[in-house]
Protein backbone atom coordinates (compact mmCIF):
# COMPACT_ATOMS: atom_id res chain seq x y z
CA UNK A 1 0.00 0.00 0.00
CA UNK A 2 2.04 3.18 -0.91
CA UNK A 3 1.94 5.84 1.54
CA UNK A 4 -0.04 9.11 0.51
CA UNK A 5 1.43 12.44 1.68
CA UNK A 6 -0.28 15.17 3.25
CA UNK A 7 -2.89 16.82 1.37
CA UNK A 8 -2.23 20.61 3.25
CA UNK A 9 1.74 19.89 2.24
CA UNK A 10 0.55 19.10 -1.74
CA UNK A 11 -1.45 22.33 -1.74
CA UNK A 12 1.33 24.53 -0.52
CA UNK A 13 3.96 22.80 -3.26
CA UNK A 14 0.89 24.18 -5.47
CA UNK A 15 0.31 27.64 -3.98
CA UNK A 16 4.35 28.40 -4.10
CA UNK A 17 4.26 27.34 -7.52
CA UNK A 18 1.15 29.05 -8.72
CA UNK A 19 1.28 32.14 -6.75
CA UNK A 20 4.63 33.86 -6.30
CA UNK A 21 3.15 36.24 -3.18
CA UNK A 22 3.53 32.93 -1.40
CA UNK A 23 7.25 32.51 -2.56
CA UNK A 24 7.75 36.06 -1.52
CA UNK A 25 6.09 36.02 1.67
CA UNK A 26 8.25 32.88 2.69
CA UNK A 27 11.49 34.69 1.79
CA UNK A 28 10.89 38.01 2.92
CA UNK A 29 9.80 36.90 6.11
CA UNK A 30 12.46 34.20 6.56
CA UNK A 31 15.46 35.64 5.38
CA UNK A 32 17.26 39.04 5.01
CA UNK A 33 18.10 38.41 1.23
CA UNK A 34 18.11 35.38 -0.96
CA UNK A 35 20.46 34.76 -3.81
CA UNK A 36 20.65 32.01 -7.11
CA UNK A 37 23.76 31.69 -8.86
CA UNK A 38 24.77 30.62 -12.29
CA UNK A 39 27.53 28.23 -11.56
CA UNK A 40 27.38 27.82 -15.55
CA UNK A 41 28.15 31.42 -16.35
CA UNK A 42 29.29 32.17 -12.66
CA UNK A 43 29.22 36.11 -13.31
CA UNK A 44 25.55 35.98 -13.10
CA UNK A 45 23.57 35.57 -9.92
CA UNK A 46 20.13 37.00 -9.07
CA UNK A 47 20.08 39.04 -5.83
CA UNK A 48 16.97 39.40 -4.21
CA UNK A 49 16.41 43.67 -3.20
CA UNK A 50 16.78 42.38 0.80
CA UNK A 51 19.93 41.27 -0.40
CA UNK A 52 20.90 44.74 -1.33
CA UNK A 53 18.66 47.05 0.85
CA UNK A 54 20.18 44.95 4.13
CA UNK A 55 23.71 46.73 3.14
CA UNK A 56 22.21 50.24 2.42
CA UNK A 57 21.89 49.92 -1.27
CA UNK A 58 19.39 50.59 -4.13
CA UNK A 59 18.61 47.60 -5.68
CA UNK A 60 17.46 49.01 -8.81
CA UNK A 61 20.99 50.42 -10.02
CA UNK A 62 22.79 46.60 -9.69
CA UNK A 63 22.77 44.41 -12.75
CA UNK A 64 23.04 41.09 -10.54
CA UNK A 65 26.80 40.20 -11.27
CA UNK A 66 28.46 38.30 -8.67
CA UNK A 67 31.89 41.07 -8.63
CA UNK A 68 28.99 42.93 -7.20
CA UNK A 69 29.14 41.35 -3.43
CA UNK A 70 32.63 40.34 -3.82
CA UNK A 71 33.77 43.84 -4.39
CA UNK A 72 32.01 45.04 -0.84
CA UNK A 73 32.92 41.92 1.39
CA UNK A 74 35.50 41.08 3.40
CA UNK A 75 38.19 39.66 1.02
CA UNK A 76 39.28 37.38 4.14
CA UNK A 77 35.74 35.76 4.43
CA UNK A 78 35.26 36.12 0.98
CA UNK A 79 38.39 33.16 0.71
CA UNK A 80 36.66 31.53 3.67
CA UNK A 81 33.55 31.33 1.41
CA UNK A 82 34.87 30.30 -1.64
CA UNK A 83 36.78 27.27 0.08
CA UNK A 84 33.49 26.21 1.58
CA UNK A 85 31.80 26.47 -1.30
CA UNK A 86 34.41 23.80 -2.86
CA UNK A 87 34.06 21.70 -0.36
CA UNK A 88 30.59 21.91 -0.19
CA UNK A 89 30.31 21.49 -4.54
CA UNK A 90 32.77 18.37 -3.64
CA UNK A 91 30.75 16.94 -0.47
CA UNK A 92 27.09 17.77 -0.20
CA UNK A 93 27.21 16.49 3.59
CA UNK A 94 29.95 19.26 3.57
CA UNK A 95 27.38 22.91 4.96
CA UNK A 96 27.94 25.79 3.11
CA UNK A 97 27.39 27.97 6.14
CA UNK A 98 29.42 30.46 7.60
CA UNK A 99 29.50 34.53 9.60
CA UNK A 100 30.92 36.54 6.83
CA UNK A 101 31.43 40.43 7.00
CA UNK A 102 30.17 43.21 4.26
CA UNK A 103 31.00 47.02 4.02
CA UNK A 104 27.50 48.58 4.31
CA UNK A 105 27.32 51.35 1.97
CA UNK A 106 27.77 54.47 4.72
CA UNK A 107 31.00 52.39 5.75
CA UNK A 108 29.95 50.51 9.01
CA UNK A 109 30.27 46.79 8.51
CA UNK A 110 27.45 44.22 8.43
CA UNK A 111 27.65 40.95 9.84
CA UNK A 112 25.36 38.16 7.95
CA UNK A 113 25.24 34.02 8.04
CA UNK A 114 25.36 32.90 4.63
CA UNK A 115 23.71 29.58 3.89
CA UNK A 116 23.47 28.04 1.01
CA UNK A 117 22.92 24.72 -0.43
CA UNK A 118 24.34 23.68 -4.53
CA UNK A 119 21.61 22.53 -7.25
CA UNK A 120 22.81 19.16 -9.52
CA UNK A 121 21.88 18.55 -12.89
CA UNK A 122 20.92 15.44 -14.36
CA UNK A 123 24.53 14.22 -14.37
CA UNK A 124 25.50 15.44 -10.86
CA UNK A 125 27.19 18.25 -11.73
CA UNK A 126 26.70 21.42 -9.57
CA UNK A 127 25.19 23.86 -12.88
CA UNK A 128 23.07 25.97 -9.99
CA UNK A 129 23.02 27.43 -6.26
CA UNK A 130 20.98 28.88 -3.92
CA UNK A 131 21.62 30.67 -0.79
CA UNK A 132 19.84 33.22 2.21
CA UNK A 133 21.27 35.65 4.33
CA UNK A 134 20.90 36.34 7.77
CA UNK A 135 21.81 39.68 9.42
CA UNK A 136 23.57 38.92 12.52
CA UNK A 137 24.90 42.62 13.17
CA UNK A 138 22.96 43.16 15.91
CA UNK A 139 23.90 40.07 17.79
CA UNK A 140 27.87 40.32 17.27
CA UNK A 141 28.15 44.05 18.58
CA UNK A 142 25.84 42.76 21.64
CA UNK A 143 28.18 40.00 22.40
CA UNK A 144 31.31 42.96 22.06
CA UNK A 145 29.78 45.28 23.89
CA UNK A 146 29.10 42.24 26.43
CA UNK A 147 32.92 41.27 26.76
CA UNK A 148 33.74 44.52 26.61
CA UNK A 149 31.77 45.68 29.51
CA UNK A 150 32.99 42.74 31.64
CA UNK A 151 36.80 43.25 31.40
CA UNK A 152 36.46 47.07 32.07
CA UNK A 153 34.38 45.98 35.43
CA UNK A 154 36.71 42.92 36.28
CA UNK A 155 39.48 45.95 35.55
CA UNK A 156 39.02 48.35 37.69
CA UNK A 157 37.51 45.67 40.59
CA UNK A 158 41.09 44.39 40.49
CA UNK A 159 43.21 47.61 40.66
CA UNK A 160 40.98 48.59 43.50
CA UNK A 161 43.44 48.08 46.77
CA UNK A 162 42.41 46.87 49.89
CA UNK A 163 44.90 48.98 52.26
CA UNK A 164 42.11 51.16 53.67
CA UNK A 165 44.70 52.71 56.46
CA UNK A 166 47.31 53.28 53.89
CA UNK A 167 45.40 55.13 51.31
CA UNK A 168 41.64 56.71 51.47
CA UNK A 169 42.51 58.55 48.25
CA UNK A 170 41.93 54.64 46.46
CA UNK A 171 38.78 54.25 49.00
CA UNK A 172 36.87 57.62 47.64
CA UNK A 173 37.78 56.53 44.19
CA UNK A 174 36.80 53.23 44.13
CA UNK A 175 34.88 51.99 41.01
CA UNK A 176 32.46 50.11 43.84
CA UNK A 177 30.53 50.80 46.86
CA UNK A 178 33.17 50.83 49.55
CA UNK A 179 32.17 50.63 53.65
CA UNK A 180 34.47 50.13 56.56
CA UNK A 181 32.69 48.07 59.50
CA UNK A 182 33.61 47.54 62.64
CA UNK A 183 33.38 44.18 64.34
CA UNK A 184 29.84 44.35 65.05
CA UNK A 185 29.30 45.88 61.46
CA UNK A 186 28.77 49.69 62.19
CA UNK A 187 29.65 51.55 59.42
CA UNK A 188 32.54 53.55 59.72
CA UNK A 189 33.17 55.43 56.86
CA UNK A 190 31.01 55.34 53.26
CA UNK A 191 32.36 56.60 50.15
CA UNK A 192 30.17 58.25 47.57
CA UNK A 193 29.57 55.10 45.49
CA UNK A 194 27.78 53.65 48.91
CA UNK A 195 25.67 56.56 48.88
CA UNK A 196 24.63 56.28 45.64
CA UNK A 197 23.94 52.92 45.44
CA UNK A 198 21.96 52.09 49.09
CA UNK A 199 19.86 55.87 48.36
CA UNK A 200 21.10 56.61 51.63
CA UNK A 201 23.36 60.44 52.38
CA UNK A 202 26.59 59.54 53.42
CA UNK A 203 26.31 61.17 56.67
CA UNK A 204 23.24 59.06 56.68
CA UNK A 205 25.24 55.46 56.20
CA UNK A 206 27.68 56.39 58.83
CA UNK A 207 25.32 56.76 61.77
CA UNK A 208 24.04 52.76 60.45
CA UNK A 209 24.70 49.76 61.16
CA UNK A 210 24.98 47.37 57.66
CA UNK A 211 22.29 45.53 58.99
CA UNK A 212 20.48 48.51 59.03
CA UNK A 213 20.77 49.12 55.12
CA UNK A 214 17.82 46.70 54.91
CA UNK A 215 15.29 47.97 57.19
CA UNK A 216 13.38 45.01 59.13
CA UNK A 217 9.90 46.47 58.68
CA UNK A 218 10.23 46.19 54.28
CA UNK A 219 10.70 42.75 54.38
CA UNK A 220 12.41 40.50 57.33
CA UNK A 221 14.20 38.20 55.09
CA UNK A 222 16.20 40.21 53.56
CA UNK A 223 17.51 41.66 56.17
CA UNK A 224 18.42 37.95 57.73
CA UNK A 225 20.09 36.91 54.63
CA UNK A 226 22.39 40.46 54.55
CA UNK A 227 23.11 39.48 58.47
CA UNK A 228 23.13 35.62 57.86
CA UNK A 229 26.02 36.08 54.77
CA UNK A 230 28.10 38.78 56.94
CA UNK A 231 28.44 37.47 59.93
CA UNK A 232 30.50 34.52 59.12
CA UNK A 233 33.64 36.69 58.08
CA UNK A 234 33.64 38.62 61.50
CA UNK A 235 34.78 34.19 62.97
CA UNK A 236 37.42 34.10 60.66
CA UNK A 237 40.50 35.20 58.57
CA UNK A 238 39.73 34.06 55.37
CA UNK A 239 37.90 36.37 52.06
CA UNK A 240 34.20 36.44 52.05
CA UNK A 241 32.25 36.92 48.64
CA UNK A 242 28.53 36.77 48.21
CA UNK A 243 25.77 37.45 46.14
CA UNK A 244 22.55 38.29 46.85
CA UNK A 245 19.22 39.85 46.99
CA UNK A 246 18.48 42.53 48.35
CA UNK A 247 16.76 45.85 48.94
CA UNK A 248 18.16 49.02 49.65
CA UNK A 249 17.31 52.07 52.17
CA UNK A 250 14.28 53.38 49.81
CA UNK A 251 13.11 50.06 49.30
CA UNK A 252 14.39 49.55 45.56
CA UNK A 253 15.33 45.85 45.03
CA UNK A 254 19.23 44.97 44.02
CA UNK A 255 21.24 42.08 43.31
CA UNK A 256 24.72 43.03 44.48
CA UNK A 257 28.16 41.23 44.95
CA UNK A 258 29.80 41.56 48.29
CA UNK A 259 33.63 40.95 48.83
CA UNK A 260 34.07 41.08 52.88
CA UNK A 261 38.19 41.67 54.10
CA UNK A 262 39.02 41.27 57.94
CA UNK A 263 41.94 43.75 57.89
CA UNK A 264 43.79 43.74 61.45
CA UNK A 265 44.78 47.37 62.76
CA UNK A 266 46.25 49.22 65.51
CA UNK A 267 42.80 49.99 67.00
CA UNK A 268 41.59 46.29 66.22
CA UNK A 269 39.94 44.25 63.46
CA UNK A 270 37.60 46.08 61.02
CA UNK A 271 36.11 45.01 57.44
CA UNK A 272 36.38 46.57 54.25
CA UNK A 273 32.94 46.25 52.33
CA UNK A 274 33.39 46.19 48.52
CA UNK A 275 29.74 46.11 46.93
CA UNK A 276 28.87 45.74 43.35
CA UNK A 277 25.47 46.58 41.75
CA UNK A 278 25.26 43.59 39.39
CA UNK A 279 21.52 43.28 38.76
CA UNK A 280 22.02 44.85 35.02
CA UNK A 281 24.29 41.69 34.70
CA UNK A 282 22.10 39.35 36.44
CA UNK A 283 18.97 40.39 34.43
CA UNK A 284 21.17 39.91 30.67
CA UNK A 285 22.26 36.55 32.06
CA UNK A 286 18.41 35.56 33.07
CA UNK A 287 17.46 37.00 29.69
CA UNK A 288 20.14 35.00 27.97
CA UNK A 289 19.09 31.51 30.27
CA UNK A 290 15.26 31.97 28.76
CA UNK A 291 16.25 33.09 25.50
CA UNK A 292 18.63 29.47 25.18
CA UNK A 293 15.18 27.51 26.89
CA UNK A 294 13.11 29.27 24.64
CA UNK A 295 15.35 28.58 21.85
CA UNK A 296 15.63 24.62 22.78
CA UNK A 297 11.96 24.46 22.86
CA UNK A 298 11.43 26.01 19.67
CA UNK A 299 14.05 23.24 18.26
CA UNK A 300 12.41 20.22 19.89
CA UNK A 301 8.84 21.52 18.55
CA UNK A 302 10.84 21.19 15.14
CA UNK A 303 11.98 17.78 15.48
CA UNK A 304 8.74 16.31 17.17
CA UNK A 305 5.56 14.78 15.67
CA UNK A 306 2.93 16.92 17.36
CA UNK A 307 0.33 14.51 17.79
CA UNK A 308 2.47 11.08 18.95
CA UNK A 309 5.36 13.63 20.70
CA UNK A 310 8.36 11.32 19.46
CA UNK A 311 10.46 12.62 16.44
CA UNK A 312 9.29 13.04 13.29
CA UNK A 313 10.66 12.22 9.50
CA UNK A 314 13.04 15.48 9.33
CA UNK A 315 14.90 14.02 12.97
CA UNK A 316 14.94 10.59 11.07
CA UNK A 317 16.16 11.62 8.30
CA UNK A 318 18.74 13.48 10.28
CA UNK A 319 19.61 10.37 12.60
CA UNK A 320 19.78 8.18 9.68
CA UNK A 321 22.51 10.28 7.77
CA UNK A 322 24.22 10.41 11.57
CA UNK A 323 23.75 6.75 12.30
CA UNK A 324 25.50 5.64 9.03
CA UNK A 325 28.38 7.88 9.52
CA UNK A 326 29.27 6.42 12.92
CA UNK A 327 28.30 3.23 11.65
CA UNK A 328 30.81 3.22 8.41
CA UNK A 329 33.75 5.46 10.58
CA UNK A 330 33.53 2.80 13.51
CA UNK A 331 32.66 -0.43 11.33
CA UNK A 332 29.67 -0.44 13.74
CA UNK A 333 26.74 -2.76 13.21
CA UNK A 334 22.81 -1.00 12.43
CA UNK A 335 19.46 -1.90 11.70
CA UNK A 336 16.62 -0.37 10.55
CA UNK A 337 13.03 -1.38 11.66
CA UNK A 338 9.90 -0.21 9.81
CA UNK A 339 6.42 -0.74 11.01
CA UNK A 340 2.84 0.30 10.30
CA UNK A 341 -0.70 -0.78 11.53
CA UNK A 342 -2.69 -2.75 9.53
CA UNK A 343 -5.77 -1.48 8.21
CA UNK A 344 -5.48 1.86 9.85
CA UNK A 345 -7.55 3.14 7.23
CA UNK A 346 -10.58 0.73 8.58
CA UNK A 347 -10.27 1.93 11.72
CA UNK A 348 -10.73 5.88 10.61
CA UNK A 349 -13.58 4.57 8.78
CA UNK A 350 -15.09 2.79 11.40
CA UNK A 351 -14.47 4.81 14.18
CA UNK A 352 -13.96 8.35 13.46
CA UNK A 353 -10.22 10.04 12.81
CA UNK A 354 -10.40 10.90 16.25
CA UNK A 355 -9.95 7.41 17.62
CA UNK A 356 -7.58 6.40 15.27
CA UNK A 357 -5.56 9.62 16.82
CA UNK A 358 -6.16 7.91 20.00
CA UNK A 359 -5.22 4.56 18.53
CA UNK A 360 -1.15 6.35 17.32
CA UNK A 361 -1.10 8.11 20.97
CA UNK A 362 -1.60 4.81 22.45
CA UNK A 363 0.56 3.01 20.02
CA UNK A 364 3.47 5.00 20.42
CA UNK A 365 3.68 4.91 24.18
CA UNK A 366 3.11 1.00 24.03
CA UNK A 367 6.01 0.78 21.75
CA UNK A 368 8.46 2.76 23.91
CA UNK A 369 8.79 -0.08 25.87
CA UNK A 370 10.91 -1.77 23.67
CA UNK A 371 13.03 1.15 22.53
CA UNK A 372 16.23 1.44 23.93
CA UNK A 373 18.06 5.13 25.14
CA UNK A 374 20.53 4.36 22.24
CA UNK A 375 17.77 4.31 19.53
CA UNK A 376 15.68 6.96 17.84
CA UNK A 377 12.17 5.75 17.00
CA UNK A 378 10.45 8.11 14.82
CA UNK A 379 7.01 8.28 13.25
CA UNK A 380 8.06 8.42 9.56
CA UNK A 381 4.27 8.53 7.93
CA UNK A 382 0.47 9.04 8.75
CA UNK A 383 0.53 5.41 10.69
CA UNK A 384 3.93 4.38 9.37
CA UNK A 385 6.67 4.49 12.32
CA UNK A 386 10.76 3.47 12.20
CA UNK A 387 13.12 2.50 14.99
CA UNK A 388 16.69 3.18 14.43
CA UNK A 389 18.83 0.97 16.06
CA UNK A 390 22.58 1.34 16.32
CA UNK A 391 25.08 -1.63 17.38
CA UNK A 392 22.59 -3.77 16.44
CA UNK A 393 22.69 -7.37 13.53
CA UNK A 394 19.55 -8.99 11.76
CA UNK A 395 18.82 -11.46 14.74
CA UNK A 396 18.42 -8.83 17.21
CA UNK A 397 16.67 -6.68 15.07
CA UNK A 398 14.40 -9.48 13.86
CA UNK A 399 13.95 -10.70 17.81
CA UNK A 400 12.64 -7.13 18.70
CA UNK A 401 10.19 -6.83 15.58
CA UNK A 402 9.00 -9.87 16.91
CA UNK A 403 8.48 -8.76 19.84
CA UNK A 404 6.17 -5.75 18.47
CA UNK A 405 4.38 -7.55 16.43
CA UNK A 406 3.18 -10.39 18.95
CA UNK A 407 2.49 -8.24 21.97
CA UNK A 408 1.11 -5.56 19.46
CA UNK A 409 -1.61 -8.21 18.91
CA UNK A 410 -2.24 -9.23 22.20
CA UNK A 411 -2.43 -5.05 23.55
CA UNK A 412 -6.21 -3.65 24.23
CA UNK A 413 -6.24 -0.28 22.60
CA UNK A 414 -9.15 2.18 24.32
CA UNK A 415 -11.35 4.07 22.51
CA UNK A 416 -13.79 4.91 24.94
CA UNK A 417 -15.30 4.28 28.23
CA UNK A 418 -16.59 1.12 27.01
CA UNK A 419 -15.28 -0.11 24.01
CA UNK A 420 -11.52 -1.41 23.50
CA UNK A 421 -10.59 -3.00 19.72
CA UNK A 422 -7.41 -4.99 18.81
CA UNK A 423 -5.18 -3.91 15.92
CA UNK A 424 -1.74 -5.47 14.35
CA UNK A 425 1.28 -4.42 12.75
CA UNK A 426 3.23 -5.49 9.53
CA UNK A 427 7.04 -5.16 10.22
CA UNK A 428 9.95 -4.93 8.11
CA UNK A 429 13.41 -4.94 9.28
CA UNK A 430 17.12 -4.16 7.47
CA UNK A 431 20.84 -4.69 8.24
CA UNK A 432 23.56 -2.23 7.18
CA UNK A 433 25.97 -3.83 4.25
CA UNK A 434 29.23 -2.86 3.60
CA UNK A 435 28.12 -1.63 0.15
CA UNK A 436 25.59 1.26 1.66
CA UNK A 437 27.74 4.29 0.14
CA UNK A 438 24.47 6.33 2.13
CA UNK A 439 21.70 5.18 4.52
CA UNK A 440 19.26 5.39 1.47
CA UNK A 441 19.52 1.39 0.60
CA UNK A 442 18.98 0.34 3.75
CA UNK A 443 15.99 2.30 4.34
CA UNK A 444 14.77 0.86 1.02
CA UNK A 445 15.35 -2.77 1.71
CA UNK A 446 13.60 -1.94 4.85
CA UNK A 447 10.90 -0.26 2.93
CA UNK A 448 10.91 -3.36 0.89
CA UNK A 449 10.64 -5.84 3.88
CA UNK A 450 7.43 -4.23 5.36
CA UNK A 451 5.36 -4.21 2.08
CA UNK A 452 6.13 -8.01 1.78
CA UNK A 453 5.33 -8.58 5.28
CA UNK A 454 1.95 -6.70 4.02
CA UNK A 455 1.31 -9.07 1.12
CA UNK A 456 2.00 -11.82 2.81
CA UNK A 457 -1.12 -11.18 4.84
CA UNK A 458 -0.01 -8.72 7.10
CA UNK A 459 0.79 -9.29 11.52
CA UNK A 460 3.91 -10.60 10.90
CA UNK A 461 7.70 -9.73 10.15
CA UNK A 462 9.69 -9.91 6.83
CA UNK A 463 13.49 -9.49 7.01
CA UNK A 464 15.43 -8.26 4.10
CA UNK A 465 17.93 -9.73 2.77
CA UNK A 466 21.33 -8.20 1.57
CA UNK A 467 22.63 -7.99 -1.70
Amino acid sequence: MPRSENYLKKELYSLIKEDAKIFEFLQSGATDGMWYWDLEQPENEWMSDRFWTELGYDPTKNSHHASEWQDIINQDDLQLALENFQKHCDDPNHPYDQEVRYRHKDGSTVWIRCRGIVIRNSNNQPYRMLGVHSNITALKESEARYRTSLKKIDHAYASVKLALEESERLFEMAPDANLKLDVRGNIIKANQQAEELFACPRNKLEQLSVFSLVPLAKLEKYQQAFRQYFDPCYTGDSLFKKSLAILDYAGRPLTIEVTLNLIPTRAGKIALATIRDISEKEALIQSLQHQLEENQKLHALALSDPLTKIFNKRHFNNMMLEEHNKAVRHQQRLSLILFDIDHFKAVNDNYGHDVGDKVLMQLTLFIKQFVREEDTFARVGGEEFAIIAPFTNTDAALTIAERIVEECAKHPFVINDQQQINITVSVGTASLSSTDKTWSPLFERADKALYQAKRLGRDQVQVSAIF
